[in-house]
């Protein structure tokens, strides 16, 4: 009866269906290849993409419904890059999306956070990018698969191995897009937000974390320059002055901004500005209003704040030399001469009296 069970039992797990065996994981991921401005770094999807090739293997296969496709999205608008261009490769791209349409179109589909960055290293630097890169992974992908899918933690491997110098460069990029994000709702800002991502991903190595922080660093420069307050130096010749100050909006989309103006000594006194709208590509002049309550020079910090006070946008330097003396400190400046002419006088007379005193 024993051996009879033992019999049983071997025959049932043998007969198990497959489904409910461990679901098979394909990774659809890659280092990236694309630079912040659309160029291809290096040609390597070239052949990854072929039938034969590292990423034509995972999609050209059989068909199956017992698999999870996990899938940067990063990776999915590159090819799609390739396949919108006027290369040899467009077909080839084609094909491969085709593919992975069908092949994906009865399995589990997970995206990743964009760009497939270490989700651990990001979960403790900026949880909040994490979940944002993640939510536009999804939408990507949901828009391209053209079906629901979804975006779960635990999914992500490997991990970054970026310096300490390279994350604090990524820390300050991120800051500055996402103050840039509160002011203007330009998609070039999120676009280039969610890029950054990028420079965590697991699959690089020194010399290409090194290359696509450096690309980043100059892209987040240049996108930040759309929108700012223009740096320069003033002359100021009257107690009550008005600054011609420059603002800038090179973005295709109008914004409102105010504007924070922080004097650096008491010398000057200049009051924010606020709700300033900003023409689509434009350059406007504001009149900004200064008390001068003495001579010499004043740096002014300027910077945009948005809605809610905070700060955001690149930081500009307004130098102002102010050669005209205040009434008030005119006033002042001729007690402090009357003080010290008395003094003066007070110290001759002590002399005089000193030298009658030893004769």
């Amino acid at each position: 009866m024993k051996k009879f069970l033992i019999v049983l039992c071997a025959f049932s797990f043998i007969g198990l269906p497959r489904a409910e065996a461990a679901a098979p994981v394909i990774r659809i991921i890659d280092k990236p290849h694309i630079n912040a401005d659309g160029t291809f770094r290096d040609n390597d999807l070239d052949v990854a993409l072929l039938p034969t090739g590292r990423l034509g293997k995972l999609v050209f296969g059989p068909p199956s419904s017992r698999e999870t496709f996990v899938i940067d999205a990063a990776l999915v608008d590159e090819i799609i890059a390739i396949s919108q261009g006027a290369t040899p490769m467009k077909i080839t791209a084609e094909n491969w999306l085709y593919r992975l349409k069908n092949t994906t179109r009865d399995n589990k589909v997970v995206a990743l956070p964009y760009g497939n960055p270490d989700a651990k290293l990001l979960q403790r630097i900026a949880p909040s990018e994490l979940n944002f890169y993640s939510r536009f992974a999804e939408n990507r992908l949901q828009t391209f698969l053209d079906r629901p899918i979804v975006a779960e933690r635990g999914w992500s491997s490997g991990r970054s191995r970026l310096s300490q110098k390279f994350i604090a460069n990524y820390s300050d990029n991120r800051r500055l897009l996402t103050g840039l994000a509160t002011l203007t709702d330009a998609p070039e800002v999120n676009e280039l937000r969610v890029r950054l991502g990028v420079v965590l991903n697991p699959l690089l190595n020194k010399e290409e974390r090194a290359y696509f922080s450096y690309n980043k660093n100059r892209a987040v420069r240049d996108i930040s320059n759309k929108l700012k307050v223009i740096s320069g130096k003033y002359q100021i010749t009257s107690s009550g002055a008005k600054l011609p100050v420059t603002l800038v909006n090179n973005f295709e989309t109008a914004t409102t901004v105010s504007v924070s103006l922080i004097p650096m000594n008491s010398r000057m006194q200049i009051e924010n500005v606020n709700d300033v709208e900003l023409a689509a590509k434009s350059r406007q002049q504001i009149l900004v209003p200064v008390d001068v309550i003495a001579p010499g020079t004043t740096l002014v910090v300027a910077q945009f704040i948005n809605s809610k006070g905070e700060p955001a946008g690149l930081v500009s330097q307004l130098n102002l030399t102010a050669t005209i003396i205040d009434s008030r400190v005119a006033w002042f400046t001729t007690a402090a001469a009357v003080l010290l002419l008395l003094g003066a006088i007070t110290q001759s007379v002590r002399r005089v009296r000193k030298v009658r005193h030893e004769k």
